[in-house]
């Protein structure tokens, strides 16, 4: 432990026996349990709705999650002597949830469908809301999102088609282009077509919270439950974009097998109901090629000299798995 640790630690109501690292942390092995040291990088105003919410969730038996942790003086944050910032947080033995594991992703489906619930039973004052996370931007980011990013890809083509000498990687991308890229304007215009944005304006009226970065790296494994972490990212949002982040990677990891995808889906539908506005949103998001554009937009704002081969090797995955991911798409239809 340095210096500045025993710092910040000494300000707290334990004696530490022991000391590793966990989820880019300090964990710290006391005798009241273990607690995990995170450097901060938010704002005061968003931690301390965070505490209120993790607190407020946490009186709920049905799901677990992370606490923060006051120091002796009720302080949440401590400043170490470089200026770097601290938030304690009690924690618990605990393994990290793997990809392959696919019952737990199927139960962690399940626990997101119990936190996406038990938030939205929680009266918050919109003002209270806007002072803690900026409503406003995050609504302005919703609305364009599909546009711009089809502009991107289309400005990126066109940079790749007037080079006169091209690599692998960028033929790869002007063969495949066309199709990935109609796919990305058919999501645009449904977007203003099925009136999605009047589902996004209620969602952000009625001040939905998410988790904001809900995937495997956030959820631990404790005994025979699974603890939800990590929750600065949570703000006002469309909560079924939470769902669809999740399921997203874990289908890209899992070559989009439809069985586990529908799986993924009712074990979250068996804790909360999809609206049938949630429903096409999420369809919109699944057919929008998202990683294709991620992997397009990393080549675009990265050096284009040297392209390193596990882009090549990514792109060449997901124009593999396609066909598998319309298949995907193509069951939620029959859901309808």
């Amino acid at each position: 432990m340095s210096e500045k640790g025993n710092g910040i630690i000494c300000r707290y109501d334990f004696i530490v026996n022991k000391t590793g690292r966990a989820k880019g942390a300090t964990l710290l092995d006391t005798d009241k349990g273990y607690y995990l040291l995170r450097e901060f990088k938010g704002t005061k105003k968003h931690l301390e709705f965070e505490e209120d919410l993790l607190n407020r969730l946490s009186e709920n038996e049905s799901i677990k999650v992370e606490q923060i942790v006051r120091d002796s003086d009720g302080n949440l944050i401590n400043e170490s002597d470089d200026g770097r910032k601290y938030v304690m947080h009690k924690w618990c033995a605990s393994k990290d949830l793997e990809q392959k594991d696919t019952m737990l992703l199927i139960k962690a489906a399940g626990v997101l469908g119990k936190l996406h619930l038990l938030m939205n039973e929680m009266a918050y004052d919109m003002k209270y809301l806007n002072e803690c996370f900026n409503i406003q931007e995050s609504y302005r980011q919703l609305k364009p999102e599909f546009d711009k990013h089809n502009k991107e890809m289309k400005r990126t083509r066109t940079f790749i088609r007037d080079k006169r000498r091209k690599n692998e990687f960028e033929l790869l991308i002007l063969s495949s282009f066309d199709k990935f890229y109609q796919d990305g304007i058919e999501v645009e215009e449904q977007m203003h077509n099925e009136r999605i944005h009047e589902f996004i304006d209620d969602s952000m009226r009625l001040g939905r919270i998410i988790h904001g970065a809900y995937n495997y790296h956030n959820i631990v494994v404790t005994g025979n439950r699974l603890m939800v972490t990590n929750f600065e990212h949570c703000k006002c949002g469309i909560q079924i974009r939470d769902l669809y982040d999740f399921m997203r990677k874990v289908m890209e990891k899992h070559s989009w097998n439809r069985d586990l995808g529908m799986k993924l889906l009712n074990e979250y539908r068996r804790n909360r109901e999809i609206t049938a506005e949630e429903f096409k949103y999420l369809i919109l998001k699944f057919k929008y090629p998202e990683k294709y554009w991620k992997i397009l937009n990393h080549y675009n704002n990265n050096n284009k000299a040297w392209i390193p081969d596990k882009d090549v090797i990514k792109l060449k995955s997901v124009i593999e798995h396609q066909d598998r991911r319309r298949d995907f798409i193509n069951s939620l239809l029959n859901l309808k």
